[in-house]
């Protein structure tokens, strides 16, 4: 470390120690209880995505396992009808993403051409 960047960090140092304390000096006596009455209302950051992390994080509770038994579905079925059912649901996913574009375009053609 140069004696130059060290001479630097010292002043920059210096500086925000100084105005941080006029700062703190300088603040009314009101200042701490209206401090205190803003801080109710902000929410840490945890405690606002706890249910979402909760969500994401906890298998167990994925909202398809609450009415559709999948062990059973498993036991009853066999790997080729199991892996048939896949690729049904991924084709009828994919049909219904390419019918809300369609629509999608058709809305905006219309909007634009103000029917």
């Amino acid at each position: 470390m140069s004696i130059f960047s060290s001479n630097l960090a010292r002043i920059s140092l210096a500086l925000a120690l100084s105005t941080a304390a006029a700062a703190a000096h300088a603040a009314p006596a009101a200042a701490p209880s209206q401090a205190m009455s803003e801080q109710r209302h902000i929410l840490p950051v945890g405690n606002v995505l706890q249910g979402i992390i909760d969500f994401l994080g906890d298998d167990d509770n994925y909202v398809h396992d609450d009415h559709y038994d999948w062990q059973r579905y498993r036991d009853t079925t066999s790997r080729k009808e199991r892996v048939r059912d896949f690729y049904q649901m991924q084709q009828g996913a994919q049909m219904d993403y390419w019918r809300h574009q369609k629509d999608a375009q058709k809305r905006m053609i219309k909007q634009q051409r103000g029917w």
